[in-house]
């Protein structure tokens, strides 16, 4: 994800369907101030954020947490914003359209 320049933050919007993930790196550096928010009209969609270099422990997980995030950044990096539907949804066929605002401020 590019800001525009002059911005701290971009908006994207998607859909997915079945077992469909999307992914959207942002590039941080330790101390900034991540907000990450999701408005979505599938309950059974969700998004994680991944640290940078970590490809399987999530520092955040929406399906436990809620679709919103906020704090502080531990590492300097690209991080991962993973978007993605739970399983008994996409069993479903179930179609997710999302909007996801992501705001790095500070440093």
């Amino acid at each position: 994800v590019r800001f525009e320049k002059g911005a701290n933050s971009a908006v994207v919007e998607g859909s997915i369907t079945v077992y469909e993930t999307v992914y959207y790196d942002l590039g941080a550096k330790k101390g900034q101030y991540m907000i990450v928010g999701m408005a979505t009209n599938n309950r059974a969609n969700y998004f994680t954020i991944l640290a940078p270099g970590e490809n399987q422990i999530a520092m955040f997980n929406g399906s436990i947490a809620g679709n919103q995030y906020e704090g502080s950044l531990p590492k300097s990096g690209d991080y991962k914003v993973r978007v993605y539907m739970m399983r008994s949804a996409a069993r479903r066929s179930e179609v997710a359209n999302f909007r996801l605002e992501m705001i790095i401020t500070g440093g």
